[in-house]
Parts: C-alpha cells; structure tokens; sequence
C-alpha cells in the first residue's frame, strides 16, 4: 500500500470490528498510479469465502447516479429535456396537490425537489420478497404504518395508479424543499423507457454499462448468481436493543423502483464508471456521455445543508476543502454502499458491504482524504458545534413519523434531547441530540456525528425534522393506530 494509504487498512478493520461488518470491499484512483482495491473479512462468513475487488453486492441508491445519467444521455439524443414537465410523459399520474400551473418537471425528480413526501412504496414494490425475507416480521411493519398485506406493486402502470390514489399532502411546491424521494427516481425509469423505446434495464446496459467495461453489473438476479463471487447478505434481527447479524440469500427486489436502487456490481467496475467524473465522461478512449452532461451531473442545483447541494443522482460539496466533491451512499437490506469524487484531482473510490448496518461512509471518506493528503477522519459535510449554554427543548418534544416507515420520539431531558428511532429495518433508542442553533441539534450514532435540522411553519411552531435527507412529519400520539389501519395522510 502506499505511504499515502498508510493506516487505511487498520481503520477499515477497526469499523468493520464495530459495527460486526462480514465483508467490504474498497476500491480507489489516484492519478499516476495503478487502481487500489482489496477485500476485506468475508463474502460469506459462515463457508469463510473471502471478500475480494470482484465480490458483487447490491449497491441500492448508489443506482440513482447511473438513472441520472442515462436521463442525460436521452436528453443528448434529443429525446426528452430535463425542463419537460413530468405529465407530457406520464399523463395518467395524477399527482394529489399538485398543479398544472407549476408543473413537476423531470429536473425535480432528479433532484429530489418535487415535493413528494416519504412514502411506503418501497415496500410495496418489493412485497414479494420481503415477504419470503426470514428476518421480515410483519407485525414490525403494521406498528409503522406499513400494511404487510397491501397488494403488491409490480409495474410502473401500478406504481402510478398507487402515487395517485395514495393518501399524502405535498410537502409544498416544485423546487421549494429537498426531500429524498425513491418514487422520484423510479418513475424516471418509465420516463427512459418511454423516451428511448427500450426497457429501463436495456437502455443502461446498452448505453452506460457495456461502453463502461461494467461486464459484471446487473440489474439481473438470475445473471447475478451465475457470477463466480456473489455476496451473501446480512440483515439485523432485532432483540430488544441489541442486534445480530444474519446470513440471507433473499435479495429484496422490484420491478417499478429500480431506477432508484437495484443494480448489483463491484468496485472493480464501479472504479470504470467513476472515471466518467474525473474525464468529462470518457472511459478510457470511450466517450459515454458528454462533457456538459458531465457538468449538469455534479452542478450544485437544490440545496440540502451546510455547503452540500444535491445535483443530478449525487450530492455535491462545491468547496471541499478548495476542490469539488460529488458523493452518494446507499443502503438497503444487506446493503451498504458509497461513491465518491473529487473530479479536479483524478481521485475516486467506492466502497461496497453485505450488511445494511455497515458504516461505509467514513471507510471510504478516510480513504479519499488520505489520498487528498487531508487526515482520514475529515468529515465530507461541516457539523456545527453544541452551542455551550442549550435552548428550550419543550417546541421540539412529540412524534415525527415518515411514510417509509420510521417513526421518531424526541423526548426531553435537562440539557438536550433523546431521540429514540424505530422502523421496519432499523431499531436505534436513545441518540441523544445537543442543542446547535437555529433548530439544529448534534448526534452521534455508532461514533458518526452527525445533526438533525427541526423546520417550522409559517406561525413558527415547529412541524417537521429533517433527518436522512427526508422531510419527516410531526405527528400526534393518536396519530399511531391511524397509521396501523392504513388511514393516516402521509
């Protein structure tokens, strides 16, 4: 390894010690010297198959990138723009809320500012094999709002009906807020399969993934497991406030979200297709897109917080430290995923792990920031400091509740609040939130700071967190069997 790396592998070993990570694999470009990638711990722990550069593993919203991309390439063809209001390709979505004189356009879906609140769809659109998933229990999903015997969604036909008739407010206008949105992305899938005439699936490959050299990415489980190293995958099973990890060979799928987060790869080809940011979109001497796609991709278009922007299926730092960062993570049942590029230095990575409690995020941001010459913990985003002497804490205390199924109570204490998280993949109980202005509080989860934006209303009480890039509604007490019956307004 060299000096510049020195010490990456004992903070890979250290956080995969920490969270109980099975297996990751990390992959990195430098200019000047040949591609760094190496497996760490194991593919599957129990037949200690080791994890390698070639392992595959979902890479879950790490995909949005590659939709965002072909958005692009569609757009170079002259066959959509990213300004076309969403209804002049999907007229039977009839948004609740939302007006023809302020139009959705395909640019607010790439951006996650369309104004869609979190909703439960991803479950619905994978029911068939979160079904069959042996940590799935869905009494879990019921207590969350999350109806386990809701028909499942199985075309983009149904995902439109289901967008149109569900029960959910806007979170407000086109463009006025960031709030992460899965249905966004995958409607941007039937957007590209009707603008090219060809599946979702088809035009990647044929327009990103074979011209990359990706040969070993798919959307296709039947073509993944005749690969000669694939995953297994670990999810936590839940009991009381502690987890283990267990071994699962069902991989959720979808088959009207996977715009938004089904591709299954390597870091061996995710280092191919990340030197699409470092070369105004060549791969080698091939040209995939256009340098001005390029450039749209990683433009800083919404805000999201403290110097970080969402573009087009990443978010953007415009100044990292006097250079551009463009970065995205993902996660989904035994998966967790992150890419990372600072274009102007000809460095990236990615980082890819079988368990969905694994923090790749600071694995590969150590691993960036070496290479930058930066020491390795440098946060990618700016958290403010706790004020010394807190606020009240009483305008913040109650319920906040997301359609994907999370469920927070903030409660008081004498100098900061606790949090306490619980939701279908995930149990997280006493995060303890110190006060830094302006409605924002400090955390720190399994040793990741981190911080929670509260938002107000018009009359200045507060009405919503902002927690996971997602606008997450208050909600009354009363408001918890509503959402088991299926009647609260998401």
């Amino acid at each position: 390894m060299a000096n510049e790396l020195k010490g990456l592998d004992q903070i890979v070993r250290r956080g995969m010690a920490r969270a109980k990570t099975p297996g990751v694999s990390l992959g990195l470009l430098r200019p000047g010297r040949a591609p760094f990638a190496q497996g760490y711990g194991f593919r599957n722990r129990e037949a200690k198959l080791p994890a390698t550069p070639r392992t595959l593993y979902g890479i879950a919203s790490v995909t949005k990138s590659f939709t965002a991309l072909a958005v692009l390439r569609l757009a170079e063809h002259g066959l959509l723009k990213v300004s076309d209001p969403v209804a002049r390709h999907l007229p039977e979505l009839r948004i609740p809320g939302a007006s023809s004189r302020r139009p959705i356009r395909i640019h607010h879906f790439l951006t996650h500012s369309s104004g869609l609140p979190p909703l439960p769809s991803i479950y619905y659109t994978s029911m068939r094999s979160v079904r069959r998933d042996p940590p799935y229990d869905p009494r879990v999903a019921r207590r969350v709002g999350v109806d386990p015997d809701h028909v499942p969604i199985d075309t983009y036909e149904q995902l439109m009906r289901y967008l149109s008739e569900e029960k959910y407010r806007l979170l407000g206008p086109p463009g006025a807020c960031f709030s992460y949105s899965n249905e966004g992305f995958g409607l941007l899938g039937v957007i590209i399969e009707r603008a090219s005439g060809r599946t979702y699936e088809s035009f990647l490959e044929e327009e990103l993934l074979r011209p990359a050299g990706m040969a070993s990415t798919t959307f296709d489980t039947g073509v993944l497991f005749r690969q000669p190293e694939v995953t297994t995958l670990y999810s936590p099973r839940w009991t009381g406030q502690r987890h283990s990890l267990v071994p699962s060979e069902e991989w959720w799928e979808d088959t009207c979200l996977r715009g938004a987060g089904a591709l299954r790869t390597n870091v061996t080809d995710l280092l191919q297709y990340l030197q699409i940011f470092l070369t105004g979109g060549r791969v080698g001497r091939e040209r995939i897109v256009s340098a001005s796609s390029v450039a749209e991709m990683v433009r800083p278009h919404v805000p999201i917080r403290h110097g970080v922007h969402y573009g087009y299926g990443l978010a953007v730092r415009p100044d990292y430290h006097g250079t551009l960062l463009v970065h995205h993570s993902g996660g989904l049942k035994g998966v967790s995923s992150f890419i990372a590029a600072v274009p102007r230095k000809g460095i990236a990575g990615a980082a890819l792990s079988n368990a969905d409690t694994s923090p790749m995020e600071p694995v590969l941001t150590a691993a960036i920031n070496l290479a930058l010459g930066l020491p390795p913990r440098t946060p990618f985003e700016e958290i403010p400091q706790p004020l010394r002497t807190p606020g009240p804490t009483r305008p913040y205390v109650g319920w906040y509740c997301s359609g994907e199924g999370i469920w927070a109570e903030v409660r008081p204490r004498k100098d900061h609040l606790r949090l306490d998280f619980r939701g279908i993949e995930a149990i997280t109980k006493n995060i303890r939130l110190r006060d830094a202005g302006d409605d924002e509080f400090v955390t720190r989860i399994r040793g990741q700071r981190g911080s929670i934006r509260f938002l107000r209303d018009a009359s200045g009480r507060v009405e919503a967190m902002f927690e996971g890039w997602r606008v997450v509604r208050r909600r009354r007490p009363s408001d918890l069997p509503l959402a088991a019956r299926g009647r609260l307004v998401w």
